[in-house]
């Protein structure tokens, strides 16, 4: 059923390259941190291409997808811990593009994403492990991780714990850390804000502010939000767990050493990095 919660047992179809596979969704996030395991996970199910029967459409070639299959499928059946896709040979004549099709995967290469902030606003305080920061007293402040994404597909979250008079929150990417108290109006900042007094809620692209753009209604306190950075392609996608249905994304990202950003506003704000 499409209201079921998805689960590791689901069965899937998909339509790679015009041939159709079957699967355990279990079979293919078996990989943890790649971007095959966050594409099944369930977080994107309502953001894939479909063909004309439903089925999720992959434009990948299906001869270097059923071998990664076929790798997946043996993890399941032996007791190694991990596969060695430099020694997985690819199909004849198609060696190039079975490594690129890895790397887009997230399976050759495997960016290594740390939760922590490690550039904060002298009025952001951090806790729990440097995982979670809070807004002391009134005004913008901003908040930086620490992982740069120069390159891969990126995935993180963030739990939106407080936001005491929901006036303010702030939550993207950006590539300096050198920035005003108003982060988000920084040029080189991509990302998602409150509404202002039930309004439409700003979009930041490169730092000019577009108020609804996509359909964007603002955040809420205790949102769940997953994000994912396509450095290569240049495009920022964004998914709030109460709005099931819709994926916010922008396009058009150079190529920089981005980072996540946070601004928030009101004393007491409280947002958690979750990798």
């Amino acid at each position: 059923s499409p209201d079921r919660p998805p689960g590791a047992g689901d069965v899937l179809k998909l339509n790679v390259g015009g041939r159709i596979f079957s699967t355990r969704r279990c079979t293919l996030t078996q990989i943890e941190g790649s971007v095959l395991e966050g594409m099944f996970s369930g977080r994107w199910d309502n953001s894939f291409d479909t063909d004309d029967e439903g089925r999720v459409f992959l434009d990948l070639d299906p001869d270097c997808f059923a071998e990664v299959l076929h790798q997946l499928r043996l993890l399941q059946l032996t007791n190694l811990s991990d596969i060695s896709w430099n020694k997985v040979p690819a199909p004849e004549r198609r060696e190039t593009y079975f490594r690129a099709m890895l790397d887009f995967l997230g399976l050759a290469k495997l960016p290594t994403f740390v939760p922590y902030f490690s550039f904060v606003h002298p009025n952001m305080a951090r806790s729990e492990g440097e995982t979670t920061v809070v807004s002391s007293g009134e005004g913008h402040k901003w908040a930086i991780g620490d992982t740069v994404m120069e390159g891969g597909t990126y995935m993180w979250g963030y739990k939106i714990h407080s936001l005491q008079s929901s006036v303010w929150c702030f939550l993207g990417v950006i590539s300096t850390t050198r920035v005003p108290d108003k982060s988000f109006s920084d040029t080189s900042s991509y990302g998602w804000s409150c509404s202002h007094n039930g309004s439409q809620a700003d979009c930041f692209i490169a730092g000019r502010p577009s108020p609804g753009y996509g359909g964007w209604s603002g955040f809420r306190e205790g949102d769940d939000v997953t994000m994912q950075l396509n450095v290569d392609s240049g495009v920022l996608r964004m998914k709030v767990a109460r709005l099931q249905q819709t994926v916010f994304h922008f396009t058009g990202l150079q190529p920089a050493a981005w980072r996540v950003h946070v601004n928030l506003y009101s004393n007491g704000d409280r947002v958690e990095l979750i990798s």
